[in-house]
């Protein structure tokens, strides 16, 4: 088998990153210095690559209103901005609704454990500025309105699973009120929130808001130990970089308390919602990682580290008429062709008031653990194949060890499998491949057939050069995605 060849690809990543300016990277106004070389760089990112697959969490006060605002459905996370209110409003009615129980922390981690997921990253304050931490620098937050420091306990029981522990941090904030949104008008807020400020006669102080901003960050990185992940949300037009939220220094700051620490790149101005272009690569002076949300770019991001976020249900935060859960198999298929595309999944979960996940969200994301047990060689540290030709609904990694090839949904399998002996085909060009072995994973006791097919196509003088590789279907009623693996015959 032409494993050579194909395994070579894995260094194309490097290759497109090489056209990138090297590194060291010079500071400049808008952006702070990158002091480490590519190899450096690549060895931080190692484990972040390697890992896969992550769990987001949304929680806040926003999920005691779990959707509804004086009876009429308003939006999730969003909603002070959905229904217009000020920060006063939005407090008085969703404090009294918001009701951590003991031990919360412990099933999240527990879930992202069983599941199979790598790291998790939780809302320590989203945009309505209600921090989850014990902050000196407002009584706006869990310690002081309901006595917990939510994010200690969430990570001890991150630590105590032995997961990668992130923190997902808002720039934008509806309730400081030396927050200036005019910078970037296009950058929601409350119109309410205008109109409170502006009767109390306060005026907006960006500076001052920026030292608070900093200020939080420095608490939740030096009071919580070694943190893996930050996940900035999120920046737009001129509400960006040094002028947003003097980025340079933030940075700066947090790559003296974490050298380790990996950040995504929404310091800076970036739409991860655009599908409809090529984002172009990353600028590393702006973050490690692009963010795509809600979806995973068609080609991937080749040479560029990337990560899709995405949800279980159609919401960030909790929402009672957020009933549009996937499935455990759509689950998995995001991931695969995360892996075979070179990215990263880190997939949403949304708690209720009292911290518990919904049961059909916590379903649907612990059912990927048992396929993760017999299929994680495909995909943990796996690389995209290169140079491989799939049909459809297939994709591929490539390890050491071999070639993983993720056979497509039932639909496609049976319709095949009607017309061909009540086998799925799964047809490669022989000239990628050549002699080779195939096994199914999680399935010792069924051999896959293997054949070559050379055919003379008359009409055109070429030759079809096929390696037909055939599964029965009862492998999708006991693998959900069954994988193929391909190791050399020789």
């Amino acid at each position: 088998m032409n494993f050579t060849r194909i395994l070579q690809t894995i260094c194309l990543g490097s290759i497109v990153c090489a056209q990138a300016p090297a590194l060291p990277l010079p500071a400049s106004d808008n952006h702070a210095a990158v002091n480490e070389t590519q190899e450096q760089r690549d060895a931080r990112m190692q484990w972040w690559r390697d890992a896969k697959f992550g769990m987001f969490v949304h929680y806040g006060l926003y999920s005691g209103l779990a959707g509804v605002w004086k009876g009429k459905q308003g939006g999730s996370e969003w909603i002070q901005k959905n229904v217009e209110v000020d920060t006063d409003e939005y407090a008085a009615e969703a404090l009294p609704l918001f009701q951590p129980k003991p031990g919360f922390a412990d099933e999240w981690a527990q879930l992202a454990k069983d599941a199979g997921c790598q790291y998790t990253v939780m809302t320590t304050k989203h945009h309505d500025g209600f921090a989850l931490f014990d902050t000196a620098t407002t009584d706006y937050d869990a310690k002081d309105k309901k006595g917990r420091d939510l994010v200690r306990e969430y990570v001890d029981a991150i630590r105590k699973q032995g997961l990668k522990v992130g923190f997902y941090h808002s720039v934008i904030d509806w309730h400081q009120q030396d927050y200036d949104n005019t910078i970037c008008p296009d950058l929601c807020y409350p119109k309410n929130q205008i109109a409170l400020l502006k009767n109390k006669g306060i005026p907006r102080n960006h500076t001052a808001y920026q030292k608070y901003l900093h200020t939080q960050v420095r608490e939740l990185l030096s009071n919580y130990g070694p943190i893996d992940i930050i996940w900035w949300d999120y920046s737009q037009g001129d509400a960006e970089g040094e002028k947003g939220w003097k980025a340079p220094s933030l940075i700066e700051m947090c790559r003296k308390l974490h050298p380790g620490i990996i950040m995504n790149n929404r310091l800076y101005s970036y739409s991860g919602l655009d599908k409809t272009k090529a984002l172009g690569g990353l600028d590393v002076r702006c973050g490690d990682f692009m963010t795509p949300e809600q979806h995973i770019p068609a080609e991937g991001y080749p040479g560029t580290d990337w990560e899709a976020c995405m949800t279980v249900s159609d919401k960030w935060g909790y929402n009672r008429f957020d009933t549009n859960v996937k499935s455990t198999e759509t689950i998995i298929r995001k991931l695969v062709e995360c892996t075979a595309k070179g990215g990263n999944l880190l997939i949403n979960v949304n708690p209720m008031a009292d911290g518990t996940i919904p049961p059909k969200v916590a379903a649907a994301l612990r059912g990927v653990g048992p396929w993760l047990k017999t299929n994680g060689e495909a995909i943990y540290a796996a690389k995209p194949v290169q140079g491989l030709t799939l049909p459809e609904g297939c994709y591929a990694t490539t390890s050491p060890d071999g070639i993983y090839i993720f056979l497509p949904p039932l639909d496609i399998a049976k319709k095949q499998a009607a017309m061909l002996n009540g086998k799925y085909w799964l047809v490669l060009d022989s000239r990628q491949l050549g002699a080779a072995n195939a096994d199914l994973l999680g399935m010792p006791g069924i051999k896959p057939g293997i054949g070559a097919v050379n055919e003379h196509i008359p009409a055109t003088g070429d030759v079809a050069h096929s390696t037909i590789i055939t599964v029965p279907l009862e492998a999708w009623d006991k693998l959900t995605v069954p994988v193929v693996k391909l190791t050399s015959e020789i």
